[in-house]
């Protein structure tokens, strides 16, 4: 449309009673009219038509800002009136659990927004995969080319655009291009569950219009982005000096690359529609884009898929949406751009979705200011109480919360500080964690001691733990069923290094090498082989109580069920509903039946009678989502690794890319599992101890021997394994130092002291190895250095060695490194200090009155002698 046609409609409308907010929308629209429907002509566009679909915006903008009002306030009230009543003596840790859970053994103190997200994320993805199973093009999926990737990116459009005005009028669907019935298939399923999704997050408030790919085209990689210049190999383009984008001349000719090459693929009409700073926009959403903030789940405030604001006049302003012109155009964007290929763009999109339903089934539409007046009314309630309020009067103790919560922790301050900082940390993991399943033996006692607590037998649980790994792979249809239940393999969605440590953002390529690294030290089958077990072990538990009323459950189950807020009510659903039996008789929990429930049972769980069909269909995802929540967290309890609560504390809540972040992650590296221990498995039995109706005092003694013993026992056999790889006889039991070490070993810092214990050599070194790794690392370069301009060759050569051999990714394997240790490593380091073979052995035979198991390193190693 000309300049001089659309000058016409905006004098027209000016002349016109319609409201100046209504005339901006309605400019804006033709503009997408035009653009979407390729009309130059403006008398080809009905401007009343559009004038009134603007009006109808408004007035739908309008009831959904006021249902969600409503809504909102009614999760704020139920909040409050939670926390006061569940926890009236310690109310800051009610608040904690609202966002992050608790161990105290209270009324749904397990079920937090953290496990709600983690769940309905989970669940999606469980149900994509269902219907690629089900229409048998999960490998299609999985291994398609490029040239195969962009067929079912253009035809996801073209199923999109169907719906088009000459089809309402003739009732024909204009033709599929492709002609594989496979890749049309595929098409659908992705277009329609995207399609699904996009729904499903506007019953819960948001307002996003309808488009193609909404999933896959949430997926961007602020790593290629960031580096757009050399990714362009465009090494001698000159940044906009215009530009007012506060950042530094690299900065600025990457945003120009980026941007050049974006605004070629860019339907500009859609994408710029109501936006009068072109340039501006285009910076806020770069920003947005290498900052990470797109993921951030915020409710309905989507950076990337439509914006809830007082009304449609406003919100073209503020989407940050980039309209490309074809399938073709966003496919070559998110080929160079994007996080990766098709599947991993979907698998992206789904994990950002599923984490803002989950933060809105909980939270509403406005998370943060919604908990923020949570807070405030406990603390008003609280002081007309005449109560201590300290812990309630600031939102600063919950800070760390929310943004792990929201993911605001993941997004990125100062870049290149973020991006170094995470990679350097991916080389020392790779360096130091070859030996880490061999040092995970710790979870078999730990997945004993959640048996236990759940009700069942301590021993029972360890044997069954040591079966699902002897069986290495569990049978096609219960690993369906696993997947029905939550569980995800930790290499879909994430990485399994999150076990150790507090989490980080990787390129694409890092990311990859990461993955490679834990499949190749056996710890990603280990830990998915015991959470699918532990998964399909609980579910078959749980549906042999099915016959049992929830009052005659044991209490341990009954304990169990109340902290995740299932009732006698969800109970008798869940057992009557959710049963299936396996090809071998066994029967489980089949969680993907809860969606049969009815709309009475329904209303049975809320206890609202006048529910719409909208509200019925949110409450049965909320139940679905807060069932596989309860086995999800449970799972790693049993399989020990950090929680979103662990992980808050862990970091602090600080952002990537600013000085404090980082320092605390370099610090915290590979003390997330022993914390967890701490936090979650002691944390659980501690809360015996505590005061009230409760407290069971003889019940937290033997809760806490039982994981002593079991630690204790399982960390000699990961020490003997370890020893016997390196060709050395088992410690000797009898002594007070194997004891304590063994001790040590099971109760988690087996891995911890791998790293920075076994690999320092003074007591200076070992009060410094507290800070992590990377300390030791930067204590031998100094130490090169130190000697170097002394003159010391001898010292400057085992230092330089120390800091090189130490931290070479993959050699720390353990089926590698012992191989090494006799072929070079032994050699080497007779060579940089002669004598220090004999040193070794002979500490060895002190401290655990060891030796090695064949011929002594010494007699075969003799340096340059």
């Amino acid at each position: 449309m000309s300049n001089k046609c659309l000058l016409r409609v905006e004098q027209l409308l000016r002349k016109s009673s319609i409201k100046a907010a209504k005339k901006d929308e309605i400019i804006n629209q033709i503009k997408i009219a035009q653009a979407e429907k390729k009309i130059t002509n403006i008398d080809s566009i009905n401007v009343d038509k559009v004038a009134k679909e603007v009006t109808e915006q408004i007035k739908l903008q309008k009831k959904i800002n006021k249902r969600n009002a409503i809504e909102n306030e009614i999760k704020i009230r139920n909040y409050t009136e939670y926390v006061l009543r569940e926890f009236p003596d310690n109310p800051e840790e009610g608040l904690i659990a609202v966002l992050v859970g608790s161990n105290q053994r209270k009324l749904a103190s397990r079920a937090s927004v953290a496990i709600q997200q983690q769940a309905s994320v989970n669940q999606l993805i469980a149900g994509f995969n269902q219907k690629l199973r089900e229409n048998n093009v999960t490998e299609l999926f999985d291994k398609a080319d490029r040239d195969t990737q962009l067929r079912v990116s253009r035809t996801m459009e073209e199923i999109n655009q169907r719906k088009t005005d000459v089809e309402e009028q003739t009732g024909l669907k204009p033709p599929i291009t492709e002609t594989n019935p496979k890749i049309i298939k595929l098409a659908e399923i992705m277009e329609g569950y995207s399609e699904m999704i996009r729904q499903k997050l506007n019953d819960r408030g948001a307002n996003i219009s309808k488009m193609w790919g909404y999933i896959v085209r949430q997926s961007h990689d602020p790593f290629s982005i960031r580096d757009a210049a050399n990714k362009l190999g465009l090494k001698d383009i000159e940044p906009d000096t215009d530009l007012k984008t506060r950042r530094d001349r690299n900065y600025n000719r990457n945003f120009k690359a980026w941007k050049n090459f974006v605004m070629e693929k860019l339907d500009q009409a859609r994408t710029f529609a109501g936006v009068d700073d072109i340039d501006g926009f285009m910076v806020s959403v770069y920003n947005t884009l290498v900052g990470n903030k797109y993921q951030m789940a915020d409710g309905a405030s989507f950076a990337f898929g439509g914006r809830a604001t007082p009304d449609v006049a406003k919100s073209s302003k503020f989407k940050r949406v980039l309209h490309f012109k074809s399938a073709d155009d966003w496919f070559v964007y998110n080929d160079m751009f994007g996080v990766g290929n098709l599947k991993e763009s979907f698998f992206s999109g789904l994990q950002t979705s599923g984490r803002n339903i989950g933060m809105m089934d909980s939270l509403g539409t406005k998370p943060t200011d919604n908990f923020n007046r949570i807070r405030q009314a406990v603390h008003e309630r609280l002081v007309k109480l005449k109560k201590d309020t300290e812990s309630t009067k600031s939102n600063s103790i919950y800070e760390k919360y929310l943004n792990n919560v929201d993911g605001s922790v993941y997004s990125v301050e100062k870049f290149p500080l973020a991006k170094y900082s995470a990679i350097l940390r991916s080389i020392i993991a790779m360096a130091k964690l070859g030996g880490a399943t061999i040092s995970a033996a710790a979870d078999i006692g730990l997945y004993g001691s959640e048996m236990r607590w759940q009700g069942r037998s301590f021993l029972g649980g360890m044997f069954e733990a040591l079966n699902n790994l002897r069986k290495i792979k569990n049978p096609k249809q219960l690993k369906d069923m696993a997947e029905s239940l939550g569980f995800i393999a930790d290499n879909t969605i994430y990485d399994v290094a999150g076990r150790h440590q507090v989490g980080d953002n990787l390129s694409k390529g890092w990311t990859r090498t990461q993955r490679t690294f834990f499949k190749l030290n056996l710890l990603s089958w280990w830990t998915n082989t015991l959470k699918e077990g532990v998964m399909l072990s609980m579910a078959n538990y749980f549906a042999k109580q099915k016959n049992i009323e929830f009052g005659k459950l044991n209490s341990s189950l009954r304990t169990l069920f109340n902290m995740y807020d299932i009732d006698s009510t969800k109970w008798n659903i869940i057992r009557k509903t959710a049963m299936k039996k396996a090809d071998d008789g066994k029967e489980f929990i089949n969680i993907a039946d809860l969606d049969k429930i009815t709309d009475a049972q329904v209303k049975e769980i809320t206890g609202i009678n006048d529910l719409t069909q909208r509200q019925i269909q949110i409450e049965k995802d909320k139940f679905k989502a807060s069932v596989s929540g309860m086995l999800l967290d449970r799972s790693i309890y049993a399989v020990i690794e950090p929680d979103v609560r662990g992980k808050a504390i862990l970091n602090g809540g600080r952002m990537s890319g600013t000085y404090m972040g980082e320092i605390i992650k370099f610090v915290m590296q590979f003390k997330a599992f022993p914390f967890a221990i701490v936090q979650k498995t002691l944390g659980r039995e501690a809360d015996f101890f505590r005061k009230g109706a409760n407290q069971d005092i003889a019940r937290g003694i033997t809760g806490m021997a039982s994981i002593l013993i079991a630690s204790a026992f399982m960390g000699y056999l990961s020490m003997t394994a370890k020893d016997l790889l390196r060709g050395k006889k088992p410690r000797d039991p009898r002594e007070i130092k194997s004891f304590f070490a063994a001790l040590l070993q099971g109760g988690g810092l087996g891995i911890y002291g791998d790293v920075l214990f076994n690999e320092v050599r003074t007591a200076g070194e070992r009060i410094g190895s507290l800070a992590g790794p990377a300390t030791l690392t930067a204590g031998d370069v100094i130490q090169a250095i130190y000697w170097g301009i002394r003159g010391e060759g001898g010292k400057t050569a085992k230092s330089a060695y120390n800091a090189v051999v130490k931290n070479i990714p993959f050699l720390n394997l353990f089926y590698i490194k012992s191989a090494f240790d006799y072929l070079i490593g032994y050699q080497m380091m007779e060579i940089l200090s002669p004598g220090v073979l004999k040193r070794v052995e002979k500490r060895m035979k002190k401290d655990y009155n060891q030796e090695f198991l064949f011929t002594k390193p010494s007699t075969l190693f003799k340096g340059l002698n």
